[in-house]
């Protein structure tokens, strides 16, 4: 805990500094000046007197001087509004700035609050909160050495209630949001460091990252995100990044998610792999392309308690034990981290990758394993449902359709035709270009090459096939054999 003293400027102002202890139990200092009393003491008719920076006094001083004690305090007795009386003290630790009366200089004092009897440690606990606001790294959770945890069970069941208690959130997103936490502890042993995307009002995804904050490791808060940001930050401590940046461009996004993996660095003079543990809100609808790859995506969907309920707000010594519970958990089995040997092979591409990081953090407990496999197969439903609107998908409906009519290869304008065909049964308006077609095959890793003199396209060798099929997969894009056969029928007359 941070203490404060005074220390005086080259005016003789006094200003907080740390070092001397708050004491709210001794007596204004002689040179404590007054100003009028506040309503409340009015309406009770107790009379009191007044400070502030009065006239009389050494012009730009503080009313008390360098060497008094920071904080004093007098015991007065306040009639409540219920005909009780309150015992309150009178504190005077925190500095104000003020005019002198008479030459309008600007001077400091510290005026006595009034705080009621037994809450005279919040006043410390405001002054600290002020003095971390300019010394945020003072403020970063931490633990203060290990402690146990019992189970794994144990220690996720308390995480998981905790994050879901202060953000208002359902057991899924606050049992996902727990995985990707633990696994903030883990980093160093894992292959990949996954990442995470929180979508949602922004008040609520403020909230989350608060939340976060007090439970990652080595957590640092930021506000927006970009390569500069990147660089300026001291790689000798391995951090989490919990980041607001709900106008994430796609080329952050992209630069991101390589970070999710060792090896990729950030140039620009000294060249740095910022490999590591990334959080990020980035707003309501996203667009595909700005969600960074080898994330697990979090959609903040409160549940009705919100509406009548106030968040449970953890002690800081409850943030403690669960900071000091999660450095044993992880003292404890790093190694065996390292040498998991845990495949989500139900899942599919990056989020089996994801999975895989995650579910190595959970050691002893294959229950866990399992519910975080049908956590993530749940998001990839609803990502394969969201891509399957995209005009991504229909390129990729149109270009499977071409490949089963037994055919050698197909021109992107071929493409394109069949692709506006099936925009057109569907009511859309957007009509694509060969050369747009050219590019989204290329992104998806489809090559194309100059077929003859009349343009370029796709030849339909098997492993060409085989990632279409793949792709397909992910986008929801039906495959023909699995079609009723009116379907069928439709879509051969939509790519004819």
């Amino acid at each position: 805990m941070q203490e404060y003293s005074t220390e005086t400027n080259s005016n003789g102002s006094e200003f907080p500094q740390t070092d001397a202890a708050l004491n709210v139990d001794s007596t204004p200092g002689p040179a404590e000046r007054s100003a009028p009393a506040a309503d409340l003491l009015t309406a009770a008719s107790v009379e009191e007197p007044s400070f502030g920076p009065a006239a009389g006094a050494p012009l730009g001083t503080s009313s008390i001087s360098a060497s008094a004690v920071t904080c004093a305090g007098s015991s007065e007795t306040i009639d409540s509004d219920s005909g009780a009386p309150d015992l309150v003290e009178r504190i005077g630790c925190i500095t104000e700035i003020g005019r002198d009366g008479e030459t309008s200089r600007i001077t400091s004092w510290k005026p006595p609050f009034y705080v009621q009897k037994g809450l005279e440690g919040s006043i410390k606990e405001i002054m600290e909160r002020a003095e971390l606001v300019r010394s945020p790294w003072n403020a970063t959770p931490a633990p203060t050495g290990a402690m146990q945890f019992g189970t794994t069970d144990e220690l996720f069941l308390r995480l998981r209630r905790a994050i879901a208690a202060q953000a208002f959130l359902s057991e899924q997103a606050s049992a996902l949001l727990t995985y990707w936490t633990i696994s903030t502890w883990f980093v160093d042993a894992l292959k990949l460091a996954p990442g995470l995307v929180v979508i949602g009002l922004p008040y609520e995804g403020d909230l989350v990252l608060n939340v976060l904050r007090n439970f990652c490791r080595n957590s640092l808060m930021m506000n927006g995100i970009n390569a500069a940001d990147l660089k300026k930050i001291d790689r000798q401590i391995p951090r989490t990044l919990l980041c607001y940046e709900p106008n994430l461009t796609r080329q952050m996004a992209a630069l991101l998610g390589s970070t999710a993996m060792r090896g990729y660095v950030v140039g620009g003079g000294k060249y740095q792999d910022y490999y590591g543990a990334k959080g990020l809100y980035i707003g309501q609808e996203p667009p595909v392309d700005r969600i960074p790859r080898c994330s697990i995506q979090v959609s903040l969907q409160p549940t009705a308690a919100c509406v009548s309920q106030k968040a449970s707000q953890l002690t800081s010594s409850e943030v403690q034990d669960l900071q000091n519970m999660l450095l044993q958990y992880r003292l404890k089995n790093l190694v065996n981290v390292y040498h998991s040997d845990f495949v989500a092979s139900e899942l599919t591409s990056d989020n089996r990758a994801v999975a895989n990081a995650l579910g190595a953090c959970i050691i002893d407990s294959p229950g866990l394993q399992s519910q975080l496999i049908s956590l993530l197969a749940a998001v990839e439903d609803q990502q394969k449902a969201d891509r399957s609107n995209t005009t991504d998908a229909v390129v990729l409906e149109a270009t499977l359709a071409l490949s089963r009519d037994g055919r050698e290869h197909a021109y992107a304008r071929e493409i394109a035709a069949a692709a506006n065909r099936l925009m057109e049964a569907r009511g859309e308006t957007t009509r694509l270009t060969p050369e747009i077609v050219g590019h989204k095959l290329k992104r998806f890793g489809l090559r194309t090459r100059r077929l003859s003199q009349t343009g370029n396209g796709l030849t339909f060798d098997k492993a060409t096939v085989a990632r279409i099929r793949e792709l397909a997969t992910m986008y929801t894009v039906e495959m023909l054999e699995d079609m009723p056969t009116e379907n069928k029928n439709l879509h051969a007359y939509q790519t004819t």
